[in-house]
């Protein structure tokens, strides 16, 4: 098997569609030995900020002078993109024969043809084998969707944590706050710390229920204290105070937006648990240098040009309304054009109403998946919005023909805003 065959093979699983649930996961593993067992971890949830958070742990742990594997998703470019030991993303050799080791292992009559693992689950146990093999003193995985049923719930962490959450993946992890909450916190486990980002207080209670069930000791970052300037910078810089005594008296983010200070503190509040248990380096040095170095492409990634390209991933009203924050506070003023797609699943008319008050034109696209809402039904959606000063709205085919427009549209000193879809933002940045 070689790379491309890897790939066709992977993609060919997508068909398959998401599967919650852990007995395929399970058997998968066992039948490759069970490298899950190999290595120690760290496991992240939430709806939003779980890949920033990532980043943010992944950066602090480099600057201590570890090379954790880190494992997220989805990619944006190339697949290789999720599954990074270090600061090296696996390469295509790799890929092209743990592939094959991960079919072989489904293949050998282990799977009923109505049971075969999906794409996540393949893809996760090909990242185990990865980790196992470069013997990581640490992965960092980050749940695909929920918690209680997703392929990396097999671990046992030495820490986990829980990001915002919000209204997501309905179909799948149910129609409330709570419930979805519940879900995320399905990742909790005796004895083992979580850190808890601020919630909302539904929220908070769902996991606040799961934890004292099943006997995991929480750590919510509202007990921390942050100290920054009025308005907040753009990067952000702040002081944290922690429960543990831990002080940062200046700290600067790599990534934009306010709500990265939360992932952060997230974030801090890990690598304090990892000190604690024992792994050198990881101190207020570390952690200065990370937060300052980190890389987390597509979410408020702006792309240097006349007009500037701002790239955003989000795909849900929670991660819209961040983007709309960040647009009100630190891009008024500016002629904004609108680039935007969306899956079926998401509830494009909110998520719109959060962004076209702030275009003077929009131009909604399709994608080359069949989830995509068709661009003629968003550009309704948009139509009936409406923007400032009755700008246009056009449906057009693919990105390539859409980002020529929003750049005119824009203006050299403008700004073209690409949103909607991590998809989206990954076809941006190939054309880029």
């Amino acid at each position: 098997m070689n790379y491309r065959d890897a790939l066709a093979w992977l993609d060919s699983l997508e068909s398959l569609g998401i599967r919650p649930g852990l007995d395929r996961i399970d058997r998968l593993l066992r039948r490759l030995g069970d490298p899950h067992r190999a290595f120690r971890s760290i496991h992240v949830a939430g709806t939003n900020g779980k890949g920033s958070t990532t980043a943010f742990l992944a950066a602090i742990l480099q600057a201590a002078g570890l090379r954790p594997g880190v494992y997220t998703s989805p990619h944006l470019v190339r697949f290789e993109e999720r599954i990074v030991v270090g600061d090296r993303m696996i390469d295509e050799d790799e890929v092209a024969a743990l592939t094959a080791e991960v079919r072989a292992a489904i293949g050998a009559e282990a799977f009923a043809p109505g049971d075969h693992p999906t794409y996540f689950e393949a893809t996760t146990a090909l990242a185990f084998l990865h980790f196992r093999r470069q013997r990581v003193p640490l992965a960092l995985l980050e749940v695909g969707m929920g918690g209680t049923y997703d392929a990396t719930n097999v671990v046992t962490p030495l820490a986990c944590a829980i990001t915002r959450v919000a209204m997501d993946h309905t179909r799948w992890l149910g129609s409330t706050l709570p419930a979805i909450a519940g879900e995320k916190a399905g990742i909790l486990k005796p004895g083992v710390p979580a850190v808890i980002a601020r919630q909302e207080p539904e929220a908070m209670a769902a996991i606040q229920a799961m934890a004292e069930r099943v006997g995991a000791p929480l750590l919510p970052i509202a007990d921390c204290r942050v100290r920054a300037e009025a308005p907040l910078p753009d990067p952000p810089a702040f002081a944290l105070t922690t429960p543990l005594a831990g002080e940062y008296p200046h700290l600067t983010l790599a990534l934009r937006g306010a709500h990265q200070v939360d992932n952060a503190v997230v974030a801090v509040l890990l690598a304090e648990q990892l000190r604690r248990l024992g792994f050198e380096g990881v101190d207020a040095g570390a952690v200065t240098a990370g937060l300052a170095r980190a890389a987390w492409p597509g979410r408020l990634e702006i792309v240097p040009g006349r007009p500037e390209i701002l790239l955003d991933g989000a795909h849900n009203p929670s991660g819209c309304a961040v983007l709309a924050d960040y647009l009100r506070d630190h891009q008024r003023g500016r002629r904004i054009a609108l680039v935007f797609a969306v899956m079926k699943d998401k509830p494009a008319d909110e998520m719109l109403g959060l962004l076209c008050p702030f275009a003077a034109a929009v131009f909604v696209t399709g994608l080359p998946l069949p989830r995509v809402t068709p661009p003629a039904s968003l550009a309704a959606v948009a139509a009936a919005r409406g923007l400032p000063g009755g700008g246009e709205v056009r449906a057009t085919a693919s990105i390539a023909e859409a980002l020529p427009l929003a750049r005119h549209a824009a203006g050299e000193a403008g700004l073209v805003v690409v949103s909607g879809s991590l998809y989206l933002v990954g076809e941006a940045k190939r054309l880029l």
